[in-house]
């Protein structure tokens, strides 16, 4: 039985399940029950933070497709580039490339370099690249995701933004902050236009822009950034949503229904971890949700940085329970911030109750 953080997260995993085009089966029949199996236990275990078993669940996916149809197909690409995205969480940034990279020759050599999932690739390999300050490697690649998407959905579509987001976050750290505010302003304006204002795909655009702002010394832009950010993110990710059941009825019918159609190749069935929207079980989650009261902070604001994390907490154990990681990362915020006030006794409290998280066994 799927706990309850499964239950909530389901309906943000129908977000991730695509269908781009009519291609050609790749004759996965008798084995789609058991890449089915495979794949509910490692959505779980994402879900859950728990990233080894993630990766050990994937490569024991690959094994098996690689061994149906060979390592040149498709369905063991989308496998290779969730397996890059495991590696990027676990800070594995060498074999975070290695399997992108694996993953785009293959999508390029049996779906063609025009293709949306190799697009995908390209964007995944790109943020690797970033981190890695490869930055003309990075650059490169979202240039090629941003051309093959406005190829496929157009200059103003909702896919082709994500893309020039991602060259705006390079941008940005590159301190070239005229391309880079030039570039996350229209991603945003785009992705606003045809998603709405409050979808949460604007949640790491809006994250950028607010660090692009303070670099420039934009104070009030920041703010205005962290806030929105902020205020997507408690409006689509908070307990009381109405009819989540029904909606979680209405994927799993849908779901079922998908991994029916024999005909469809495994690998447009397979969730991906890079379209997968920031919400509490996140591993940036922590990291996104303590911007805005650290802004505070940094302005001596101190009584609406408190509130701010009063409310952090709230949204994220009604979502996570207890014991979930991101619970303990943010205990830890917290922390520093009563550490910072001079409240050395609710500081010692919270870090303390992080360290339960982190010790105690979870099953």
């Amino acid at each position: 039985m799927k706990n309850a953080l499964g239950k909530f997260t389901v309906v943000i995993l129908s977000l991730s399940l695509i269908v781009l085009f009519q291609l050609p089966s790749y004759g996965q029949e008798d084995i789609s029950w058991q890449m089915e199996e495979f794949l509910d236990g490692y959505s779980d275990a994402f879900f859950n933070a728990e990233y080894k078993q993630a990766i050990d669940i994937i490569e024991g996916a690959i094994d098996l497709v690689e061994n149906k149809f060979g390592k040149i197909n498709p369905n063991v690409a989308a496998l290779l580039n969730n397996l890059g995205a495991l590696y990027k969480i676990e800070r594995k940034y060498p074999e975070a490339e290695s399997a992108y990279g694996k993953a785009l020759d293959i999508y390029e050599q049996t779906l063609g370099f025009d293709n949306s999932y190799t697009a995908g690739v390209y964007m995944a390999l790109g943020e690797i690249y970033q981190i890695r300050r490869k930055y003309k490697d990075a650059e490169d690649s979202f240039i090629n995701a941003q051309k093959i998407m406005e190829k496929n959905f157009g200059s103003d579509s909702p896919n082709s933004s994500s893309a020039l987001s991602d060259l705006g976050s390079l941008y940005k750290d590159r301190r070239k902050y005229a391309e880079a505010e030039a570039a996350l302003t229209q991603a945003l304006q785009t992705m606003s236009e045809g998603l709405g204002e409050g979808h949460p795909v604007l949640i790491k655009t809006l994250y950028n822009l607010g660090l692009l702002y303070e670099a420039e010394g934009k104070q009030q832009e920041a703010e205005q950034a962290y806030k929105y950010m902020w205020d997507i993110f408690k409006g689509n990710f908070t307990p009381e949503q109405p009819g989540i059941e029904g909606t979680m009825n209405k994927f799993e019918s849908e779901r079922d229904k998908l991994w029916s159609q024999k005909n469809e190749p495994i690998y447009k069935r397979v969730m991906d971890l890079n379209n997968i929207y920031i919400g509490p079980w996140h591993p940036d989650a922590p990291l996104i949700l303590d911007k805005l009261p650290s802004f505070y902070v940094g302005q001596d604001r101190y009584a609406e940085a408190e509130l701010y994390y009063e409310d952090i907490a709230d949204l994220m154990f009604s979502n996570l329970g207890q014991e979930h990681p991101n619970i303990a990362k943010m205990l830890d915020n917290m922390s520093k911030f009563y550490k910072k006030m001079g409240n050395d006794d609710k500081a010692r409290e919270l870090k303390e109750k992080a360290q339960e998280v982190r010790t105690k066994k979870r099953f």
